[in-house]
């Protein structure tokens, strides 16, 4: 969440807070509690998924090869960015990833597959339990584009692909949960045909971003963009 959603709370909060000494000599009893409900912050989403507390994790990311090709720093980047949120919520103590180490950076990931091009024909469940960790989030990135359907020369960015976290016990793996057909479109509430003034960085940077978000928010608690 960027600044302006950290902050939005408290200015909205503190404008219903004047506008209610303005309005209580007009309201009811009644009216005045359910008012004053409403300017309370409401609770966060919770994290759809809580094993990670704990745990020794590793994120890793894999792009299909057409994606790959255009886009190679996508790998890296992608798992860098989910890291790092779920490690920002570890410093922070938050208690679904209280006591959450994370082994490896996202460059040292990456080079593990570079290392191992034979992993590319493994299933997760195979190389999970050679990453020296009790949990793997394991991405894997099926499409991705910068350009809307209706026209090259409009901009609006689109990712799609899948989730899966795999648990590791005494040198096997199990697979705990998965999501699949996780989709994402940058920006979220745009033009259906695209934009024009923009770029392929801007593209690919915004929808990295929100993709990443919404991976985090699942082992995260959160607030809903509005």
């Amino acid at each position: 969440m960027g600044n302006h959603g950290r902050f939005a709370f408290p200015i909205r909060a503190g404008l219903k807070a004047a506008l209610l000494g303005l309005l209580l000599p007009f309201l009811s009893g009644c009216q005045i509690f359910g008012y004053i409900a409403s300017t309370l912050p409401q609770p966060a989403t919770p994290a759809k998924y809580t094993d990670l507390r704990g745990q020794s994790v590793a994120v890793m990311v894999w792009v299909t090869p057409g994606v790959k090709i255009e886009w190679p720093q996508m790998q890296l980047d992608l798992a860098n960015s989910i890291q790092v949120r779920l490690e920002q919520a570890a410093h922070a103590k938050i208690h679904e990833l209280e006591g959450t180490t994370f082994p490896h950076t996202a460059t040292s990931i990456g080079t593990m597959q570079d290392n191992h091009p034979d992993w590319a024909f493994l299933t997760i469940d195979e190389i999970a339990p050679k990453l020296g960790v009790t949990r793997v989030i394991y991405i894997e990135i099926e499409s991705f584009q910068t350009r809307a359907d209706a026209s090259v020369d409009l901009f609006r960015g689109s990712i799609t692909g899948r989730m899966k976290e795999v648990h590791v016990e005494n040198g096997h793996s199990i697979m705990a949960h998965s999501e699949d057909d996780l989709h994402n479109l940058f920006p979220a509430k745009g033009p259906d045909e695209g934009a024009l003034n923009k770029t392929d960085y801007d593209m690919y940077r915004g929808t990295l971003k929100a993709f990443a978000t919404s991976i985090g928010n699942l082992f995260v608690p959160h607030e809903e963009e509005e």
